[in-house]
């Protein structure tokens, strides 16, 4: 063999190793970073990217997003990222300063400009903050199932955009996620309907389930804005009394990190109960899934509403 022919082939096999080198490092590539502001687009960002996306969560299940402020670590974490999701619709109320502070990046994804808005509309509405004011955009999306499973495709094909590579595993795992959504809004609808009409008012301290109200058939009546903190005056106490008498409300439904003893003070002159608690900016701590929440929202209504006219 002569010593062009020997150079030759060794050329042929150094390509040959090159090769399997690069797809060696395609298969241990590092996956996406992807920073979130709400742990309910953490859970949706998590099922279509599986192992190709690592998930960093900026707000911590359980704390209550109209009151989180980003913090320097958060700040840092977000710069060190490759995209940063969004709730949006005027939930992250910090959002201008806090893109400001990061200097152009990462991109930034609106996952809640994907899917339709809903105005608060509520028959009575004691404002908490401007964004929950009549007329102005409900910033909670998610609590329509159609609308998350809108938002799980978004974030899929933004996903795509970004990591080309795992574009087909992205619309693969959101398509799986979507049937499983399908099945959520058809049990969520099953149960809903197992109320009476005439017994179908959610009564919440909250204006954050207007969303759900719509898509399941529900009536919304909101009796306090702000949920953790506020001590109701005397006159306030007497509007609340006379909204829930004035409805025939059977149960109030605060959310999960409100102060159960403001609450319990304006419902019981009403002779009203208080049901269980529901998740509204927030998802479970044993397990913080959106279709987590929804199960349990669904059912506590259910089965609140359902006693409540048995007796």
């Amino acid at each position: 063999m002569n010593i062009e022919h020997r150079t030759s082939s060794l050329k042929r096999r150094l390509f040959t190793l090159c090769l399997m080198f690069a797809a060696v490092a395609l298969t241990h590539a590092e996956p996406l970073k992807v920073a979130s502001l709400n742990p309910v687009v953490s859970d949706l960002a998590r099922q279509v990217g599986g192992d190709d996306v690592e998930v960093i969560d900026l707000m911590p299940v359980g704390v209550n997003p109209h009151t989180f402020y980003p913090s320097p670590a958060v700040l840092k974490a977000t710069t060190e990222s490759d995209l940063l999701l969004v709730a949006g619709k005027g939930l992250e109320t910090y959002i201008e300063d806090f893109t400001a502070s990061l200097g152009g990046k990462p991109p930034i994804f609106c996952v809640g400009c994907t899917v339709p808005s809903l105005r608060v509309e509520v028959d009575e509405v004691f404002i908490c903050c401007p964004a929950h004011a009549r007329g102005a955009i409900d910033p909670h999306w998610w609590h329509s199932v159609k609308n998350a499973r809108r938002a799980a495709l978004a974030i899929a094909k933004e996903f795509g955009k970004r990591d080309a590579a795992n574009a087909d595993d992205y619309d693969r795992r959101s398509d799986v996620y979507a049937e499983k959504l399908d099945t959520l809004y058809r049990w969520a609808r099953s149960e809903i309907g197992r109320i009476s009409r005439r017994d179908r008012e959610l009564t919440t301290s909250h204006a954050a389930f207007g969303y759900l109200c719509r898509e399941f058939g529900l009536r919304s009546i909101t009796v306090q804005g702000l949920t953790t903190e506020d001590r109701p005056t005397p006159d306030y106490l007497k509007d609340v009394i006379k909204t829930l008498r004035k409805h025939d409300v059977k149960a109030v439904f605060p959310e999960d990190n409100a102060n159960p003893k403001v609450l319990g003070s304006m419902v019981r002159e009403a002779g009203v109960e208080i049901g269980g608690e529901l998740y509204a900016g927030t998802l479970p701590k044993a397990t913080p899934t959106y279709e987590a929440m929804v199960r349990h929202n669904v059912s506590t209504i259910v089965e609140s509403l359902l006693e409540s006219n048995e007796e």
